[in-house]
């Protein structure tokens, strides 16, 4: 079976490890922009890591497919999210997802299209799997709209933090990523970079 080499050799401190590049209070501002998501109802969370996101997302979820492509994070988040009584944890590839056509409500995915191949054929299948007037919510880290001084640094804690980044990575852009959800077939219902010193793309897309 195909396995994931690159995070995977961080999916023991994969949390405490993204809290150190991006900053405590620009990812509480990104943390707080994932808890004012209301009503999710059955959420499928693509790209889990080590379950960090999925703890804010079950609040709102009926229930909650986390998944990831790596199979020590699914194993980090099975242990962490263990209490959690509608969490399921899972091991599923974005690019060609194990569930059926129009089962999900929701659709989560955080900092996962700009370090997969093809990010299309991701959005392609996230509309497959979600109901008619789902939801798919993305939300990526970027250097769009960042200082020169704060992209120096936050480049320098990545490095220092990851290494050289995955081959597969790739800049995205609010518009880029807009375009690439219109193109998937989806309305954009809500836009925005958010952050200070970092900063996140934050975009809500509608079937």
């Amino acid at each position: 079976m195909e396995k994931e080499q690159y995070w995977s050799r961080f999916a023991q401190d994969f949390e405490k490890r993204n809290l150190y590049v991006v900053g405590i209070n620009d990812l509480s501002i990104v943390q707080n922009k994932v808890a004012q998501q209301k009503n999710l109802k059955m959420t499928l969370e693509l790209g889990c890591g080590d379950g960090a996101y999925s703890k804010i997302l079950t609040k709102e979820a009926s229930q909650l497919t986390a998944t990831d492509f790596s199979d020590d994070m699914v194993g980090v988040a099975t242990v962490k999210l263990d209490a959690y009584d509608n969490i399921n944890v899972e091991k599923a590839n974005c690019l060609d997802l194990p569930y059926p056509d129009k089962v999900f409500d929701t659709i989560f995915m955080a900092n996962l299209l700009h370090v997969i191949p093809t990010p299309e054929k991701s959005i392609h299948e996230c509309k497959r799997v979600l109901k008619k007037d789902g939801k798919l919510i993305v939300l990526s880290f970027t250097q769009e709209g960042m200082t020169v001084i704060n992209k120096i640094c936050m480049i320098y804690r990545y490095i220092k933090t990851y290494g050289k980044p995955s081959p597969l990575a790739q800049t995205l852009t609010v518009n880029k990523t807009e375009a690439m959800l219109s193109a998937g077939g989806f309305h954009i219902e809500e836009s925005a970079l958010i952050g200070k010193k970092t900063k996140a793309i934050f975009i809500v897309g509608s079937c």
